[in-house]
This record gives structure tokens, C-alpha cells and sequence, in this order.
């Protein structure tokens, strides 16, 4: 019976079409958009692309601007979420349960949003250099190193905390006892147990949070003027070289997904050997504290909550504030930036809604379906699937944009100029999550479940419908919410693919900031985080989904 069930042929062409689907939209594209950085200006196969870019000083740059940025921001990150996560885990005070809202807080604020907010705050003519002017002290410009690193910090710990908690909740608390009771101090313990066994989630937090940093756009288009990465660099080039040469777009574009493969490898081969086998549900349980260590960890806990919700709250305050140009008169109250976000100029906001709705519900159906057969139905051809779905996790959305701009601009299927290109771009960005979140559940369903419905008379397909779908239907309806938030805030790629009447409201934002008019653009942020966050809301109170939280 199980062999039957792996060998459906109905699950078989779904699996050939899924695989079909993925070449064509993803795999070809990709590998186009390689092909063409070796491709000269006079149509001859070369490497004239790659020399030019080696051999610029000013290429050179971006290419030690964007290692340097990914590995600043990563060790901060890893010590403020890595920190984070280990006082959490172990020790118990008022204050630890706000953790989980950090995940939500700053995985649905879009980039472009946080980087508004803090040119708000710390900019030259920001509130806190307001304050300082009368006692002659201004802070360093945020357009600068440390204002990346630090914004781009506080955007991306998340990822580090996520992953170093996962690993400290699935420890074996007696590996750590018995190390102690060896007479070790707690500190050689720490270096000694506590780090190699975490070594996996450490490697896959920081290539997490290094990933998203090389591939970030929204933050270093507003604040890295002075220092320009590749993800900003490709996508200048790519609107200054449309209907010219792609060679230099199309090198740097093909550097950035080169760069996150590499990465992948090496993480899997420095966590392949070192894997332990550990008891789960054993991992020590907090120690109540109190007293100054009690008050320092829920300082450090609220002040990690406190500068994550900063960038809502300023966007809350400065979108009913009156402006003449860039000026702002904080103080004042007026009705008038949400009455055009609203009111005179709502499109930016319809189109966003459209385009998340449609991309939610493909993806979805698509994800559950590739869950499924990678899970349950496991041969060569899921092994693929597998690859190709999790392939997104290294592509920048600039890259990705780029890429389906070359693939889709002519010959037999013309998809740019279209909300397609763009529903099918939110699709393959956000489809990793969503296959990863349907296959948890599966994992834990037992094959006799689905075997003993087919022996009743059931076909496969409705067996699925009806003993699967149910089982697994709470962790896709989350993974559809955070689907539809995140595509809401989707930038790095609508950027290369948006086209006229077709500005969505990460678009329409980024275009008020960059012509500093900060009021509007706060206004049309705040809409934005209003139809990100209630439904998550709604997710979380009525249907009780656990949705971008850690508990």
C-alpha cells in the first residue's frame, strides 16, 4: 500500500509539472541571466564583464562595501540576538514574555519604513540632533557606515535570535549538568558544551542574517549613498543599461546569487559531521532571577523592544505632523498626508492588496502541494523540487527581478510591463517560507493515517483533501498570513519589475523619500503597517495562529 501511495501517478504528473514550473519561471531565468554576464558587447562569449569588474577600483569597492556590511551587521547581530536569546532561554524575569513580539515587530516592517524612521530620528535635521543643537553637538551623518550598521542591526537580530532560541530549546539540559558536575565553572561550559552544540543554529542564523544583508535594498538606497552595495549597484546599472549592453547588470546580479550558494555550501559542510543526538524536550528550564540581574535583563529586553517598535511609532507621529517641503513642524496636527494616501491618491495601496491577494493564494496552493510531495512522496524528482524550492533563499530581489526582466522581456512568453511578472516574483520569493511551514505538520503525520483512508475506498486525491489538508491546515493558514504581510512589504524586487500605474506602497514610499517629502511618505507607511498588522492581529486573537512569534 505504501508503495502505491509514493507511486501515484496522479501525484507523479503534479510533481513533473511543479518541476516543469520551477524551470521555467526560476531555474531558466537564473540561468539566462548567468549566460548573459559572459556574453560581450559585440555578442561574442567572454569574460569582459567580469575583468571590467575586477579591474575597476570603483566595482572593487562594492563588491569590499557589500562583504564588509554583511559581516559587520552579522556579528552584531549574532551578539545582540545570539545575547538575546541566551538570557531568555535561561533565566526567567518580568519582562522575558515580550520576546514574542520581536519576530513580529520586525520581520513585517518594511525596510524602507525602518530607514525612514530613523532618518527621522537621527538624521541632520532629525529629532535627536534637534535636541542637541543648542548645546553645539551633532551626531555623525546616518548616511555613513555606522548608520547602515546600525540600522540594518537592529532590522536583521531577529534572525540571529530566532535561531540561537530554536537551538537552546532543543538542547539536553543533562549535557550541561554533567559538565558541571565535572567541576568545569559555568564559563568553560559555556565554550566548551553550550557553543558546539549550538554551532548548527549559530552558522544558520548568520548565514540568515549575512543573506538578507548582501541582498537588502530598501535600507542602503536610503542611507548608503556614500558606501553602494551590489544589491543598489545592479540595480542601477540595470536602469541605466535598459536597451543597452546587460553585461555589467547581469555579472553583478550573477556575483550576488554566486556569492549566496557559496555561502549555503559552506554552512552545510561546517555543520556536516557535527551534528549530536540529544533528548528532546529536555532543555534546562529558565532559573527565576531577581534583584539588579532581574532589572538589567528586562532592561536590556525592553530596550531591544522598545528600539524595534521606534521605527512604528515614528512613522505614527510624523504622518499627522504639518511639512512645508522637507520641514516638519512636530507640535502641529493635520489630517492631510493620510487624505491623500487615502483619499487623492489611494492606487499605490489597491494595487499592493491586489497583487499580495493574488500571489498569496497561487503560492499557497503551490507551496502545499510541493510540501507534500517533497514530504510524503519522496524520490529523485521531490529531491529536485527540493532544490529548486529553497534555491529563492539565496537570490536578492534585485537579482530575481533582474533576472525575469531578461528572461520575460521578448521571444515566446512576454511577462514584463505586466502585474504578472510581479505576482509571479512575490510567489517565488516568499515560497521557501511557505514550503517549510507546510511541511512541519507533515512530517509528524503518520503515512498509516492517509493509508488506512485509501484502503476504505478513498482516491488518493480526495484522501488528501479530506485526512491531510485538515491536519496541516492551521500551519498554512499562518504561512498565508505571513505570506500576504511580507509580499505587502516586498520592495528589492518590485523596484526592477514596477512599471507606470502599477507603484505599490513600498514604491510609492521610497519614491516620497527620495524626493523628501518624509511626512507623506510616513503617512503612506502607516497605511501600510495598518494592513500588515491587522491581519496579523486577526490571525493571532480569533483564529489563534502563531504567526512571525517565538514561544
Amino acid at each position: 500500500m505504501r508503495a502505491a501511495l509514493r507511486h501515484d501517478p496522479a501525484w507523479q504528473v503534479l510533481g513533473l509539472v511543479a518541476l516543469g514550473l520551477l524551470g521555467i519561471f526560476l531555474v531558466w531565468p537564473l540561468a539566462g541571466m548567468l549566460g548573459k554576464s559572459f556574453v560581450n558587447a559585440d555578442g561574442s562569449l567572454g569574460l569582459d564583464g567580469y575583468r571590467r569588474f575586477f579591474g575597476d577600483a570603483s566595482y572593487r569597492a562594492v563588491l569590499f562595501n557589500t562583504l564588509w556590511l554583511g559581516a559587520a551587521v552579522t556579528l552584531s547581530a549574532m551578539l545582540l540576538g545570539g545575547g538575546l536569546a541566551l538570557v531568555v532561554a535561561r533565566f526567567r524575569f518580568p519582562g522575558a514574555g515580550l520576546v514574542a513580539l520581536l519576530p513580529l515587530l520586525t520581520l513585517v516592517i518594511p525596510d524602507v519604513v525602518v530607514a525612514a524612521a530613523w532618518l527621522l530620528v537621527l538624521g541632520k535635521q532629525g529629532l535627536v540632533n534637534l535636541w542637541l543643537a543648542p548645546l553645539g553637538v551633532e551626531l555623525p551623518s546616518l548616511y555613513s557606515w555606522w548608520g547602515l550598521i546600525f540600522v540594518m542591526t537592529l532590522n536583521n537580530y531577529v534572525y540571529a535570535f530566532v535561531a540561537v532560541l530554536a537551538g537552546l530549546k532543543s538542547m539536553d539540559r543533562h549535557l550541561e549538568e554533567a559538565a558541571l558536575g565535572l567541576g568545569r565553572p559555568p564559563g568553560r561550559v559555556l565554550l566548551g558544551v553550550t557553543l558546539p552544540l549550538l554551532l548548527p543554529s549559530l552558522l544558520a542564523g548568520a548565514l540568515m542574517v549575512f543573506t538578507h544583508v548582501i541582498g537588502s535594498f530598501g535600507v542602503p538606497a536610503v542611507l548608503g549613498a556614500r558606501t553602494p552595495v551590489l544589491a543598489v549597484k545592479a540595480y542601477n546599472e540595470f536602469v541605466s543599461e535598459m536597451g543597452g549592453n546587460p553585461q555589467m547588470q547581469t555579472t553583478m546580479a550573477s556575483l550576488l546569487v554566486l556569492l549566496g550558494v557559496a555561502l549555503l555550501l559552506l554552512q552545510k559542510r561546517c555543520v556536516q559531521g557535527r551534528r549530536f543526538q540529544m533528548e528532546a524536550g529536555r532543555s534546562p528550564a529558565p532559573v527565576p532571577i531577581r534583584g539588579a540581574p532581574a532589572a538589567l535583563a528586562s532592561g536590556a529586553v525592553l530596550g531591544v523592544v522598545a528600539l524595534s517598535l521606534l521605527p512604528a511609532l515614528v512613522v505614527l507621529v510624523t504622518a499627522f505632523t504639518p511639512s512645508v517641503g522637507p520641514v516638519l513642524r512636530y507640535g502641529d496636527f493635520t489630517w492631510a498626508h493620510l487624505q491623500v494616501a487615502l483619499v487623492r491618491a489611494p492606487e499605490p495601496l489597491y494595487n499592493s492588496l491586489f497583487l499580495a491577494s493574488v500571489a498569496t493564494a497561487v503560492g499557497l496552493l503551490f507551496s502545499v502541494a510541493l510540501a507534500y510531495l517533497i514530504v510524503k512522496k519522496p524520490s529523485l524528482l521531490t529531491q529536485a523540487l527540493d532544490l529548486a524550492v529553497m534555491l529563492p533563499l539565496t537570490i536578492a530581489g534585485t537579482v530575481l527581478g533582474i533576472a525575469l526582466v531578461n528572461a520575460f522581456n521578448s521571444g515566446w512568453l512576454v511577462l514584463t510591463g505586466s502585474w504578472t511578472v510581479m505576482a509571479l516574483a512575490y510567489v517565488l520569493r516568499r515560497m521557501p517560507a511557505s514550503v517549510r511551514a507546510a511541511a512541519g505538520p507533515l512530517h509528524n503525520l503518520k503515512d498509516a493515517i492517509e493509508e488506512a483512508s485509501v484502503s476504505l475506498g478513498v482516491a488518493p486525491l480526495r484522501s488528501f483533501f479530506k485526512v491531510v489538508l485538515p491536519v496541516i491546515a492551521p500551519s498554512v493558514l499562518a504561512a498565508g498570513v505571513l505570506m500576504w504581510v511580507t509580499t505587502l512589504s516586498e520592495l528589492s524586487a518590485t523596484v526592477v519589475l514596477y512599471f507606470g500605474g502599477m507603484n505599490t506602497m513600498p514604491i510609492e514610499i521610497f519614491q516620497q523619500i527620495d524626493s523628501g517629502r518624509l511626512a507623506l511618505a510616513c503617512a503612506y507607511s502607516l497605511v501600510l503597517l495598518a494592513t500588515i498588522f491587522v491581519p496579523l492581529l486577526i490571525a493571532r486573537w480569533i483564529f489563534k495562529l502563531r504567526v512571525g512569534t517565538v514561544e
